[in-house]
């Protein structure tokens, strides 16, 4: 009796589990006094030439007094989302784990070292007015990317695919954070077919060395290619297509994206694991902790996740594929 009686609570706790709660910050942003807001995207910049996130950038060619680098954020961010909704990824403000808690996602433009950084847990900047008391996912991006956008920069999309990773499931892992949104941010870039791959891992001693150790791997890019050889175009809607950053360059590069079905499969498979590994351990499907995150076991699941997406997808065949599948099965 104890027993179905342990079961049933961890069957209900689940089923009562909460999206992640806002978290209510202290910190001020004083120096990021300035909001543009464009839908659900609020990017916020400094015009405070004394501040260190102070925007240099100050080409304004539509003359609106909004600084072209801010609409041209703001602009990469919507196209990403409403691309990735055609797409029908799951947005992260309307997944299970941030439902009800995020209203916006918001960007600062802000002095960094790196280009861009995601945070995972929605966050109100109560002591900044212009938050106007409104929970938020939020990015950091770099204030200074040289010629933002032009014909490289998606460091806008790498972020925001990020909260889509955060809100199916979980696992971390820069192997698997990283590697899968470097293929994903292409679906603003031109796509193209590289004539050299490289072959999927065929002995774990190759999975750990290439894939685990390794935050920008190929094994996503290898992955979406044999699921995928760009055959199939992407029917973008007419309005996608006509969009234009502010100096009139097209925001789509083509209408091409290798391996998102595949992609989209996985992230689906990561959800429906890591909900069930929440209910085996009695835990919030939406609120692990940072040492349950990113618990070494969790690559096994992903693998798994991997796994059973390419058998939907009959990458299963070569030996190339049916080799990197019998890693997986030995896996424990």
């Amino acid at each position: 009796m104890k027993r179905k009686l342990n079961l049933f609570l961890v069957i209900f706790l689940s089923s009562k589990a909460l999206a992640t709660p806002c978290h209510s910050s202290n910190i001020s942003f004083s120096d990021l006094e300035s909001v543009f807001q464009d839908k659900k995207i609020r990017v916020f910049y400094s015009n405070n030439s004394l501040s260190k996130n102070f925007l240099i950038d100050r080409t304004d060619y539509n003359n609106n007094r909004i600084p072209d680098y801010v609409e041209n954020v703001a602009i990469q961010a919507n196209a990403t989302i409403d691309a990735l909704t055609q797409l029908e990824f799951l947005n992260p403000l309307l997944s299970q784990r941030y439902v009800g808690q995020a209203d916006y996602i918001d960007i600062h433009l802000v002095s960094l070292k790196g280009n861009g950084i995601a945070y995972e847990v929605p966050v109100n900047f109560v002591k900044n007015p212009t938050k106007s008391n409104k929970c938020a996912l939020l990015i950091k991006v770099r204030n200074n990317l040289e010629k933002f956008p032009g014909n490289y920069w998606t460091t806008v999309t790498h972020e925001i695919f990020h909260l889509y990773q955060y809100g199916y499931s979980q696992f971390k892992g820069g192997w698997y954070l990283e590697g899968m949104t470097r293929q994903m941010e292409r679906v603003l870039k031109e796509d193209k077919v590289e004539r050299k791959n490289s072959s999927l891992p065929s002995t774990y001693s190759e999975l750990d060395k290439g894939v685990y150790l390794v935050s920008y791997n190929k094994l996503w890019s290898r992955l979406a290619t044999l699921s995928d050889d760009l055959n199939n175009d992407i029917n973008w809607s007419a309005e996608l297509k006509s969009r234009k950053y502010i100096d009139n360059s097209i925001v789509l590069k083509d209408n091409k994206l290798r391996g998102y079905k595949f992609i989209k499969r996985v992230l689906e498979n990561m959800k429906t694991i890591s909900n069930n590994v929440s209910l085996k351990k009695g835990i919030d499907k939406n609120n692990w902790n940072e040492e349950g995150q990113n618990d070494p076991n969790n690559k096994v699941y992903i693998m798994k996740a991997i796994q059973m997406s390419m058998n939907q997808f009959n990458i299963n065949r070569t030996k190339e594929e049916v080799s990197f599948l019998k890693i997986i099965d030995n896996m424990k």
